[in-house]
């Protein structure tokens, strides 16, 4: 029998055939479960493809041009990341290399794997493996966040200098609308695609039930990035040189420059990735494990929610450290102005990869199967027992 699990509380639901325009929910936790799949194997593999083209050439191409007192200074995404290792922050520099070209080059490989055997009406070798690495990766694609990044750094030397977007910058800004699209192939709907083709497919294993074992993971992650966000607000994110002396910039500092320039949009965008997400995602991780925990039945619904809203922004916080790595590579200009990432680019670069490994590992269902409801049945909203 065709069965759909929901990954928000845990119910199971016989699957039904979807139309055009229908998707389908949990009834308990709202939880959507399917939608019907608009494009064939063919058209996400043209998608595919085109989004791989686009990669590379948003890093083959400089982001932009800056014009600073008649000198001028290009830079393309991986001239920024040699400028951050250069400047003696090679996790920084391998952080940022990862999140803006190797997980996503890496995530796209895979789905064109998977389609090219969906095309031929086959079954792609390691099928189980790979959906489960397209999983794993998904979160860690942040080339949208990347493309707000550039956006900001540009208003940020607006006043500076003279900046040209160039061939990188609208690459990118593709792509980012292209991937944006593809984050809708998990691992859930490429199996019932492949189920929907009639491919063989191995009997699918009994799905685990959660486990609160991961509690102390969990708790250990979210302390560890809470005593790293008060060095990455207290320490300078970036120093600027030149001939009118040096200064040190703090993620606020940053905030308040934007808006004594009038950027005020700009500053609100960044403050709200910078301080509001990073402390929103710790106050709500510290409550949904803590009411876990105490076999709290209290709004399980708003609070699968809730973790699905914490999972939605988790990668929006790498702003800061994208915005710092550009201006690094675009304001070079020797001793009349240069900009250099400092500590607290990389204190707040682990609050980032700490807060999402820390979401990743929570399994929302263990606050339903605590709360004495039903595992993996089919059951309305308020039916409990003490399984």
């Amino acid at each position: 029998m065709d069965q759909l699990n929901c990954h928000g509380c845990g119910a199971r639901y016989q699957r039904a055939k979807l139309e055009p325009g229908e998707w389908a929910r949990c009834t308990r936790c709202d939880h959507l479960l399917e939608t019907h799949a608009v494009l064939g194997a063919s058209g996400w593999l043209a998608l595919l493809l085109t989004a791989l083209l686009v990669l590379v050439i948003a890093n083959s191409y400089p982001l932009a041009t800056l014009n600073y007192q008649g000198l001028w200074q290009s830079a393309t995404f991986f001239d920024a990341v040699r400028m951050t290792w250069e400047t003696g922050y090679p996790e920084v520099a391998l952080m940022t290399v990862a999140v803006g070209f190797v997980l996503p080059l890496t995530h796209l490989l895979l789905l064109l794997w998977v389609f090219f055997w969906f095309t031929a009406s086959r079954r792609p070798p390691g099928f189980e493996q790979v959906l489960a690495w397209i999983d794993r990766l998904k979160p860690w694609c942040m080339i949208p966040v990347l493309l707000i990044g550039v956006l900001v750094s540009a208003v940020k030397l607006a006043d500076l200098a003279s900046l040209t977007p160039d061939v990188g910058l609208f690459a990118i800004a593709v792509e980012g609308l292209l991937l944006t699209a593809l984050s809708r192939l998990d691992s859930h709907k490429l199996h019932w695609m492949a189920h929907d083709m009639g491919l063989p497919l191995r009997p699918s294993k009994p799905v685990r039930a959660p486990s609160p074992a991961g509690f102390t993971r969990t708790w250990a992650l979210l302390c560890s990035a809470a005593i790293l966000y008060i060095p990455a607000n207290l320490l300078p994110i970036m120093s600027v040189s030149g001939v009118v002396g040096a200064s040190s910039h703090t993620i606020m500092g940053g905030i308040i420059e934007l808006w004594q320039l009038g950027s005020w949009d700009v500053a609100s965008v960044v403050f709200i990735a910078s301080i509001v997400v990073p402390l929103f995602k710790l106050t709500a991780m510290v409550f949904l494990v803590w009411s876990a925990q105490k076999k709290s039945g209290h709004q399980l619904k708003e609070r699968t929610r809730l973790y699905a809203l914490v999972e939605l922004i988790g990668q929006w916080s790498m702003l800061d450290v994208f915005v710092v790595i550009l201006l690094c590579a675009l304001v070079r200009f020797g001793t009349l102005m240069s900009i250099e990432p400092s500590a607290g680019a990389a204190a707040f670069g682990g609050v980032v990869v700490l807060t999402m490994i820390a979401a990743m590992g929570f399994d929302p269902r263990l606050a339903w199967r605590r709360a004495g409801y039903r595992r993996y049945l089919k059951q309305e909203p308020g039916e409990r027992d003490d399984d």
